[in-house]
């Protein structure tokens, strides 16, 4: 068997010769060059400022840093003692819908206390609430806003189109709950127990 062949040179190894031989160049030329040493002024108030800066720098970046945790904190736990305010109400047996009226008072008290999302929130379950207690549309919870859209296609109402519209605009938008929001819904709500 016949020993592969190996390339005696390359256009890499060549370049690294190069820069090699450039690099032993130059230290030959500076190596019997001595540089007189310098003699640079010592000032200790020089020293005692740099250690202040640095340690300035460290506690403004610790207090930084505590800041935004504290503000982290502080709209993790708004959000998550706002989420169970509507979602702990009870649940009855069938289907797990409480009852128009139920969820009206509901909305009220979250808008009372500002709280303009879950109180539209709350207006949107009393409207599916009062579709399923006309019996126009069965309260299922594995159901969309899209579905419940199409289910109301056969006898269009603005009203619940404002609530479903808005419900999904709040949960999966990014739009925010504002007191005008929860009075259109509010308003719609309102037609929908008229009619």
């Amino acid at each position: 068997m016949s020993a592969p062949a190996h390339q005696a040179s390359s256009l890499g190894w060549q370049g690294h010769q190069i820069l090699q031989r450039l690099a032993e160049w130059w230290e030959y030329q500076w190596r019997g060059v001595h540089w007189p040493s310098l003699d640079w002024p010592r000032w200790a108030w020089l020293d005692s400022l740099a250690r202040g800066l640095f340690w300035l720098l460290v506690v403004t970046l610790a207090l930084g840093g505590v800041w935004q945790l504290y503000r982290g904190g502080r709209v993790y736990w708004q959000r998550r003692s706002r989420v169970p305010t509507v979602a702990a109400a009870p649940s009855t047996a069938a289907g797990g819908l409480q009852q128009s009226h139920y969820w009206g008072r509901q909305a009220q008290a979250l808008a009372d206390q500002g709280d303009y999302a879950a109180a539209c929130r709350a207006l949107y379950l009393a409207g599916l609430a009062r579709l399923n207690d006309t019996q126009a549309v069965a309260y299922r919870a594995s159901r969309t806003d899209g579905e419940y859209l199409d289910c109301l296609l056969a006898q269009p109402s603005r009203p619940y189109a404002v609530l479903i519209r808005t419900h999904e605009r709040l949960t999966f938008g990014r739009a925010l709950a504002t007191p005008a929001t929860y009075q259109r819904c509010r308003q719609a709500y309102r037609e929908i127990t008229q009619s």
